[in-house]
C-alpha cells in the first residue's frame, strides 16, 4: 500500500510552539529575549506562524464544507476539549500544589473559580497565591491570550463565507486589517480590551491569518517551489536593515515562506510528527510548566531550564493529543456530500 503523503505543517506548528517556549524562557529567567532578523521576538514569531497556517487551513475547511454548524463543531472540538483539561489541571492541581495560601483559602477565593472563565475564552491569568513573586507575576498561563483572537477569526471566516466568499472581499479584509494594525494597533501602547481580550491583537495577528486565507483562495500552492521559497526568504533577509519595510513586507513574505515550507509533500520533516499534532498541547502547557520550574528551581541555568521545560511540556502535549485531542477530533462531523472530508486538523 502506498504510504500516506505527509506535509510539514504539523512539524512546523510544533516548531512555532517551540519558538514560543524558547522566547518565554529568556523572559522568565530575566534575560533579553532573542529576536528574529533584529525585528521580532522569537515568541511572537511563533504566534504569527500559527496564525498564518490557521488562516490557510481554516479557510480551506470552510470552503470545502461551507456549513455553519459543522464548521463550528470542528472548530470547537479542536479548541475546547484540551483547553478544558488544561484549565482544570491548572486550577485543581497546579494551583493547590504551588499556591502560598492554605487549601481552604485557595478554594474559597473567588479568583480560583473565576479561572474557569478560560473555558469560555474569557482569559484569566490569576490564581490566588500562585506565582506571585516571579518575574512574570500572577500569570499561570499567559499564552492563552491568543485563543479568543483565533476563535474570532473563525467567526469572521464563517461570516464572510456566508455573506459572499468572494476573493475581493477577502482582499479588502486583509487590507483593512493591515491598515488597522500599522496605523493603530502597533502604533499605540494603550490597550482596548473587550471580553478580556486586547483588540489590537485582532489586527496584529489577524493580518497574518488573512494572508494565509488569501493564499488558499488564490491557490498560491501552485507557485510554491524551491526557487520561490528561496526568493521570499532572501527578500526577508535583505529587508532586515529596513524595519518599517520589513514589517510591511512580512504580512506577505512570512506567510509565503511558512506555507511554502509547511505544505511541501513527502518530506522527512513531516515524518517527525507523523504520530500526531502535538503543537496545540505544547502551546497551552508550556507557560504553566515554565513558570512552575522557575518557581521551584529559581537558580536553574538556561540550558537545563530549556531541556527540562521542553521535556515536560512535550510529555504533556503527547498525553493531550493521544488522550484528549485525537479522540475528540474523531467526532468531527462528516460532510454528507464528501464523506471523506472531516475538516482540516487545525
Amino acid at each position: 500500500m502506498k504510504s500516506k503523503t505527509l506535509n510539514n505543517l504539523n512539524t512546523l506548528r510544533l516548531a512555532a510552539a517551540g519558538l514560543v517556549l524558547y522566547g518565554h524562557s529568556f523572559v522568565f529567567l530575566g534575560l533579553p529575549e532573542p529576536v528574529f532578523l533584529s525585528w521580532l521576538p522569537l515568541g511572537t514569531l511563533g504566534v504569527y506562524i500559527f496564525f498564518a497556517i490557521s488562516g490557510y487551513l481554516v479557510t480551506q475547511s470552510w470552503q470545502q464544507d461551507p456549513h455553519l454548524l459543522r464548521f463550528f463543531q470542528r472548530r470547537a472540538l479542536r479548541i475546547f476539549p484540551a483547553l478544558i483539561v488544561c484549565t482544570l489541571l491548572s486550577m485543581l492541581l497546579l494551583g493547590p500544589l504551588l499556591s502560598t495560601l492554605p487549601l481552604d483559602q485557595y478554594f474559597s477565593h473567588a479568583a480560583t473559580w473565576h479561572y474557569l472563565k478560560n473555558i469560555a475564552l474569557y482569559i484569566t491569568y490569576y490564581l490566588p497565591g500562585v506565582f506571585e513573586h516571579l518575574r512574570v507575576p500572577n500569570a499561570v498561563n499567559g499564552s492563552l491570550w491568543s485563543l479568543p483572537v483565533e476563535f474570532f477569526m473563525y467567526i469572521m471566516v464563517a461570516l464572510l463565507g456566508m455573506l459572499s466568499g468572494r476573493l475581493w472581499l477577502s482582499v479588502l479584509i486583509f487590507a483593512a486589517s493591515a491598515a488597522a494594525s500599522f496605523f493603530w494597533a502597533q502604533a499605540t501602547t494603550q490597550m482596548l480590551v473587550v471580553y478580556a481580550t486586547d483588540l489590537r491583537q485582532v489586527f496584529i495577528c489577524g493580518t497574518y491569518f488573512w494572508a494565509g486565507a488569501l493564499f488558499y483562495q488564490l491557490d498560491i500552492k501552485r507557485y510554491f517551489s524551491l526557487t520561490t521559497f528561496a526568493v521570499a526568504a532572501v527578500a526577508m533577509l535583505c529587508l532586515e536593515t529596513f524595519p518599517t519595510s520589513m514589517h510591511l513586507a512580512s504580512w506577505v513574505l512570512l506567510p509565503f515562506v511558512v506555507l511554502a515550507f509547511g505544505l511541501s509533500d513527502n518530506s522527512w520533516v513531516g515524518k517527525l510528527t507523523a504520530s500526531g499534532d502535538y503543537s496545540y498541547g505544547f502551546y497551552i502547557y508550556a507557560f504553566p510548566v515554565q513558570q512552575a520550574i522557575v518557581f521551584l528551581y529559581p537558580g536553574m541555568a538556561l540550558p537545563s531550564y530549556l531541556l527540562l521545560s521542553t521535556a515536560l511540556t512535550f510529555t504533556l502535549a503527547m498525553l493531550s493529543w493521544h488522550g484528549i485531542e485525537q479522540p475528540m477530533l474523531r467526532l468531527k462531523p462528516f460532510n454528507p456530500r464528501n464523506p471523506t472530508y472531516k475538516g482540516a486538523l487545525t
